[in-house]
Formats: C-alpha cells, sequence, structure tokens
C-alpha cells in the first residue's frame, strides 16, 4: 500500500511509532486478511514496507511458476497418470499453482492499493486460501500414500491398480471439496475499504469468529498434518533400516528436508496467528503496545515465511532425486548414470515391495 501523505500529522509514542490518537483514527498499518492484526509505522520503514513485500512475492512467484510449471509439464507429457503417486503429485502441484497465480494481485496490492475492485477482492481472497488450504491437505494425503507403500508395502501391493486410482481420485474430490468450504469465510467477509492509504481489501469478521477461524486453521491446517507428516516419515526412515540401500543417507536427508522445511515455512506463521488470537482475548500481559507492534513485525516475516511453501515443493522433487531432474538435464550421459544409480540402489534384502516403493518415493 502506499503511504498517506501527512503522516506527521498524526500522534506517535516515543518510539515513533504511531498509536491511537485523540483526533486521529489511524493508528496502524493493516494486513490483508487479517485486519484486526497491526502493523506499526516508524516514518522510514512505511515508506518501503510495500515495495520489500512486492519484491519478496515477486521471487516467490518467479521461483514457484517455473518449478511448479516444469512438474507439470513432466508429470503429464512424461510421467502419465496411471499411479496414484503421480495423481497426488498433479493435484499438489496444480495447489501451489492456484496459489502462486492469485499471489499476483496481492504483490501489485502492496504496491499500488487495491484496484481490482470488490468482487475480485472476495474471489481472491478466497481462491488463495483455497490454494493454501488444498495444499496441506494434499501433502498430508501424499505423505500418508508414501507411508502405506513403504510401511505396509506388501498390503499396498494387494490393491488392485484400478480400485487404487478410484480411491485417489476420490480423495482428490473430497480435498478440493473440503478445501473450497473452508475457504468462504474469506469469501463472504471479504470487502474493500476506502480509507486514508486508499483503497484495501480486508477480512472484515467479529472477534468470535475471528478467533475461531484462527484456531480451526491452526489445529486442521496445521498442527494435526505436522503430526501426521512427522509420525509418517518417522515410521519411514524406521522402516528404511530393514531395507538395504546404498545411499541411505541421501533418502533419510530428503526426508529430513520435507519435514524441517514444512515446520520452517508453517510454524513461525501460526505461533505469530496464535499469539494474536491470545492478544485478542484481552490477556493483560498481551494488551500492551509492545506487544503489537512485535506481533505486527513478526507475522510480517513470517507470513513470507509461510508464502515461500509453494517453493518447496518443486525444488525437492527436481534437487532431490533424478525422477524429475533427468528431464531438466535430459543428456545421454545423465540419463544412463541416473538408470544406472536407479539398479544399485536399493536391493530386495528384507521386502522387495519396500524397496520398490522407497525407489518411487525418493525418486532415484
Amino acid at each position: 500500500m502506499m503511504p498517506p501523505s501527512n503522516l506527521t500529522d498524526w500522534p506517535k509514542d516515543s518510539t515513533g511509532f504511531y498509536y491511537e490518537g485523540s483526533s486521529t483514527d489511524y493508528p496502524y498499518y493493516y494486513y490483508p486478511y487479517y485486519p484486526d492484526l497491526p502493523l506499526p509505522k516508524p516514518d522510514d520503514w512505511l515508506e518501503t514496507a510495500g515495495t520489500v513485500t512486492a519484491v519478496f512475492y515477486s521471487l516467490i512467484i518467479f521461483i514457484s511458476l517455473t518449478g511448479n510449471s516444469f512438474l507439470l509439464w513432466v508429470l503429464v507429457k512424461h510421467k502419465g497418470l496411471e499411479s496414484s503417486a503421480n495423481l497426488l503429485l498433479l493435484h499438489l502441484t496444480i495447489s501451489d499453482l492456484i496459489f502462486i497465480l492469485t499471489l499476483v494481485p496481492w504483490a501489485v496490492y502492496h504496491v499500488e492499493g487495491w484496484i481490482f475492485g470488490e468482487m475480485a477482492c472476495k474471489v481472491f481472497s478466497g481462491t488463495i486460501f483455497l490454494g493454501f488450504y488444498s495444499y496441506m491437505m494434499f501433502l498430508t494425503c501424499m505423505t500418508i500414500h508414501r507411508y502405506m507403500a513403504v510401511v505396509h508395502a506388501l498390503r499396498t501391493s494387494l490393491l488392485d491398480a484400478r480400485r487404487g486410482r478410484l480411491y485417489t481420485h476420490l480423495t482428490c474430490t473430497f480435498v478440493w471439496v473440503a478445501s473450497a468450504s473452508s475457504s468462504l469465510p474469506e469469501v463472504l467477509y471479504s470487502e474493500t475499504e476506502t480509507g486514508f492509504m486508499g483503497v484495501s481489501c480486508n477480512l472484515n469478521m467479529s472477534k468470535e469468529v475471528e478467533l475461531i477461524v484462527n484456531w480451526l486453521q491452526i489445529l486442521l491446517f496445521f498442527l494435526i498434518p505436522f503430526l501426521v507428516i512427522t509420525f509418517c516419515y518417522a515410521r519411514i526412515l524406521m522402516t528404511i533400516q530393514s531395507c538395504q540401500m546404498r545411499n541411505r543417507e541421501h533418502t533419510v536427508w530428503l526426508i529430513l528436508c520435507i519435514v524441517v522445511g514444512f515446520f520452517i515455512c508453517w510454524a513461525p506463521y501460526n505461533v505469530t496467528i496464535f499469539l494474536h488470537s491470545l492478544s485478542a482475548l484481552r490477556i493483560s500481559s498481551m494488551a500492551t503496545f509492545a506487544w503489537e507492534k512485535g506481533l505486527a513485525y513478526a507475522y510480517y516475516v513470517t507470513h513470507i515465511m509461510a508464502y515461500s511453501h509453494c517453493c518447496l515443493n518443486p525444488l525437492i522433487q527436481i534437487f532431490g532425486g533424478v525422477k524429475f531432474r533427468r528431464y531438466l538435464l535430459p543428456s545421454n550421459g545423465f540419463s544412463r548414470m541416473s538408470e544406472r544409480d536407479r539398479s544399485h540402489t536399493f536391493s530386495s534384502q528384507g521386502n522387495p515391495y519396500q524397496a520398490s516403493a522407497l525407489g518411487q518415493m525418493t525418486g532415484v
């Protein structure tokens, strides 16, 4: 957003941050999606806040759009969609693309204000959360699928392929319906407002509804997925010990990247939203200007970290194994090397189905 022209006329506290004055009711720089989370405005910082946000958004858009478009191209043109794993990865990639394409107008918003109208405000607010919610659910589904394929490989191998694809299609349909339903509050409560910084697109809901939405988001789209992902990959790591692998360290590193990357992207953001919810309850120790100022800065940083999640999957898929990387570097020598590594990576000691599933999971 563009800063107002008469900043010097507004009251400040001793730190130079604008606060709620007697004659001016414009205390804070409000952030989209969570309008009650204030962002204090020091003179020097406000001038560059919108530009810095737009730059980070643009960087995320470039990396994610390039990586996910490449994944989509390989899946559709080369890999095919016969397997359940590829189907889930396809839907996860589409979720990332929905999120990242919707991020484009928000990048413009931080520089020019909201110039797209009220209907677009509702549509883009709902769509960006559709991409976020569906990403989280598809990532969890992919993790459970990998867990079943590796830890319960024999049982999974007995499932008819056609029935397995049917279950996958039903799961994907459920995820999209659930994600669209979960994003309805953003569609219903988003609206444009004209204020001292021009036109803004904000999520305007009562404190009670906001608390419920925030806590459900933290529970359903962070805590439960994180616990499921951590449990599944912990069991997969235990299973790896019974399957002789030439590059076991690579597989362990890949799994750690997935779990740690997920935590780094989402944990700080959700902790910030949780603390903001506690602050909204007017707990005395959290109802101070310094606390609100700290939360505002924390949200400013952590929401960008959370948005970068859409870069994580393509980076891991492309650089974590040769399944997609060989299409990035399609030289004959590289392809022969990939096939040679693939043939020597897993042995049939223990359970051959586990070796096959691990090979598909790691993309080597």
